[in-house]
C-alpha cells in the first residue's frame, strides 16, 4: 500500500483506500495479471472489499485477516497518531508509541519479537517515514467501509476469513458479521491469537490459504 512500510512515502497525495485498489489495479496491469488471489490484513481488508466489489471481474479468491469493516475503525491508536502534531515528536517517542501499540496486539507475547518489531517500525524511524506514518494515520476514514457495507452481499468470490478471535480493534464479532453477509465465506477463528494473525499463528494461517488457494 502507498506510504505504507517501504514503499512511496512522499507527502501530499491521497492514501485513501480506493485510491490503494486503483493502485493495486495499475500494478496488476503493469505486471500483466488478468486475476489475482488477493490475502489482506487490516487496513488492506478495506482495500479488498472496494476491489471485490468494483473490479470483481481482476479478483478470484480473497482471504482476509481481522481486516477493518463496517464502522470499526480507525483505532485509538491511529487516531492518535494522525493528529498533525505527531509530526513533531522526536523519533524516540515514536518508537515508545509504537511498541505500546504492537504490545497490545498480541495475545502471544513471544511472538513479538525484537526482529518482528524492529523490521515493522523501522520504515517509520525517520524523518520522511515518521511524517508518512502520520499522513497514513489521518487518511483513515469510517465512511470508506461504511458505504460499501450495503454492498456486501453483492460479493460472490469464494472468501475465506482467518480471524484472531482476541482482537480487541477488530473484534471477532466482525468476521461473524461478515460471514453472514458474504454468501461465499469461510471462518476460521484462531482462540489463542489477536491481532496479527500472520505472526502469531504462522504455520496455521499459511496452511490455511495454501488449502484455501
Amino acid at each position: 500500500m502507498l506510504g505504507y512500510g517501504w514503499s512511496d512515502q512522499r507527502d501530499q497525495f491521497d492514501r485513501s483506500l480506493h485510491v490503494q485498489a486503483n493502485m493495486v489495479i495499475r500494478l496488476m496491469d503493469e505486471l500483466g495479471l488478468e486475476q489475482v488471489n488477493l490475502v489482506a490484513h487490516d487496513i488492506a481488508g478495506g482495500v479488498g472489499l472496494n476491489l471485490a466489489l468494483n473490479k470483481p471481474e481482476r479478483i478470484n479468491k480473497l482471504v482476509f485477516s481481522n481486516i477493518v469493516a463496517y464502522d470499526s475503525w480507525p483505532i485509538d491508536a491511529m487516531l492518535k497518531m494522525g493528529h498533525p502534531s505527531r509530526k513533531n515528536d522526536s523519533l524516540e517517542e515514536l518508537e515508545s508509541f509504537l511498541t505500546s501499540a504492537y504490545k497490545d496486539m498480541f495475545i502471544q507475547q513471544d511472538q513479538l519479537t525484537d526482529t518482528f518489531l524492529e523490521g515493522i517500525m523501522a520504515p517509520y524511524l525517520h524523518e520522511e517515514g515518521q511524517l508518512s506514518l502520520v499522513r497514513n494515520a489521518s487518511a483513515l476514514n469510517t465512511n470508506e467501509t461504511t458505504a460499501l457495507t450495503p454492498k456486501l452481499p453483492n460479493i460472490e468470490h469464494p472468501v475465506l476469513l482467518l480471524w484472531g478471535a482476541k482482537d480487541i480493534f477488530q473484534p471477532i464479532e466482525t468476521a461473524e458479521r461478515l460471514v453472514k453477509e458474504l454468501s461465499n465465506s469461510t471462518l476460521v477463528r484462531y482462540e489463542q491469537a489477536s491481532r496479527w494473525v500472520p505472526q502469531e499463528v504462522l504455520k496455521e494461517f499459511s496452511a490455511e490459504i495454501k488449502q484455501f488457494i
